[in-house]
């Protein structure tokens, strides 16, 4: 499913706004639904509001497998939305409209039912709090997890050991939404680690089993008996490894241990040293729990929601995050909220949806002008309307700066002269102000 568009006639700071989220004519893609979207914009410009309105739009497909056109009036899509809002959109090639007054406009030919009931997911949303939900299958063992009360560690350790697709794990796999807002802890860690889980509870039974069975062998054969197991049964950590953190991790000089078993998922430093999920950045958590959470989902027809996504992050990591992501779920439709420009950087100008107040305090919006890429200064200046750039006490010391060179000029007195030029180029030095930056 893509979405191709939303029109919002009267709704909180909205009047008559219409968004096309379609490649334009110029473009090698033309007419085809946007890759990846991103909203920028000062606070209440409606960049949270605008995911809430496509979430609540998926919700209501999700909730209404099998009557159309949606009357529920409880839900919030048709509840909140008192004037109309319109949400085109995409599946299986067919094109719909959503109209929240009179629910779905169907194409005759093309039934929506049988289209979505082909699809295996819808949606995802990652909020920019997704730590205070996700953080707890950090901890450093089982028993940790333990201890908040969640569930026991041998419960834990021996859920899986019944049936590979224990009822907690598949559980989460016929979901075809998952907002992380309010996802329970348990049901994440089953999710996420059902195959480590299972895995190290057969290591486990395993070992037991050479142990109880050692008669007569020495430590040598036992070992090689264990190593051969081990060999035989591969363990799911790697693939996280390779397959989704190590790539990302590996610019905060870290990686997955994957020989611990202690606990789900434990990071090292380069040189070995495991790192208590507890003392982990508040960054380097964040980008663990949404990494994670694409590579989990099955998201090739689904629409991922991610608000602020630079939460904590130093800027060279945010280079890469955008392009990591991306390639977790490369059929998905990606819809970001940001105030980041190197975020921003990451998207082509006709992908960039820049929000901003009008003079009678409605909200329009312009598509980007700076290049996919460009030096986020250039983003600032061009795309989020920053100019100046600087703040009040470099504005001065700029304009300082200008004054001096028309008073050197004027300068009769060669000393006096001397004096201004050197405090003129002791501000540029300082400020990194060049002559270009006269002209500009």
């Amino acid at each position: 499913m893509k979405i191709t568009g939303i029109e919002i006639g009267e709704y909180r700071q909205f009047k008559n706004i219409k968004f096309d989220f379609t490649y334009p004519k110029d473009h090698s893609k033309a007419g085809q639904p946007l890759e990846k979207v991103c909203f920028i914009g000062q606070s209440g410009t409606g960049k949270t509001t605008l995911l809430n309105i496509i979430w609540d739009f998926i919700d209501v497909l999700n909730d209404s497998s099998s009557v159309f056109p949606i009357l529920d009036e409880s839900n919030w899509f048709l509840r909140d939305l008192s004037d109309k809002c319109r949400v085109n959109f995409i599946v299986n090639k067919n094109s719909y409209i959503y109209n929240d007054t009179s629910g779905l406009i169907l194409n005759d030919e093309n039934p929506l039912l049988s289209d979505i009931n082909k699809l295996k997911n819808l949606g995802m949303y990652l909020p920019d709090n997704i730590l205070e939900v996700v953080s707890s299958y950090l901890y450093q063992s089982y028993e940790e997890f333990e201890q908040t009360g969640v569930v026991s560690s041998n419960k834990l350790r021996s859920s899986l050991s019944q049936s590979s697709s224990g009822h907690e794990s598949s559980f989460f796999k016929l979901l075809r939404v998952v907002d992380f807002r309010y996802v329970p802890r348990l049901l994440i860690l089953y999710s996420y680690f059902d195959d480590i889980i299972k895995f190290d509870n057969d290591l486990k039974n395993a070992a037991l089993s050479i142990i109880n069975n050692s008669s007569g062998l020495s430590a040598s054969r036992l070992m090689e008996t264990f190593v051969k197991w081990k060999t035989e049964n591969i363990n799911p950590r790697t693939k996280y490894a390779e397959d989704c953190l190590d790539k990302i991790l590996r610019s905060f000089h870290l990686r997955v241990d994957t020989d611990a078993a202690d606990a789900p998922i434990v990071i090292k430093t380069n040189s070995g040293t495991a790192i208590d999920g507890a003392w982990l950045s508040t960054g380097t958590k964040q980008i663990i729990a949404t990494a994670l959470a694409l590579y989990k989902f099955d998201s090739n027809s689904a629409v991922i929601l991610f608000d602020e996504p630079e939460r904590s992050l130093f800027p060279d990591i945010q280079r890469e995050l955008i392009g990591h992501y991306t390639s977790l779920a490369p059929e998905a439709q990606f819809f970001f909220a940001t105030h980041s420009p190197i975020i921003a950087s990451a998207f082509e100008p006709c992908e960039r949806f820049i929000l901003y107040f009008n003079e009678n305090g409605e909200v329009n919006f312009h598509k980007g002008v700076a290049p996919e890429g460009d030096d986020p200064n250039d983003i600032l200046r061009q795309d989020f309307d920053m100019s100046p750039l600087m703040l009040q006490k470099g504005v001065d010391e700029y304009q300082r700066y200008l004054d001096l060179a028309t008073k050197i000029m004027n300068e009769p007195d060669k000393k006096r002269k001397m004096e201004l030029i050197s405090q003129r180029a002791a501000i540029g030095n300082e400020y990194n102000f060049s002559a270009t930056d006269e002209t500009n």
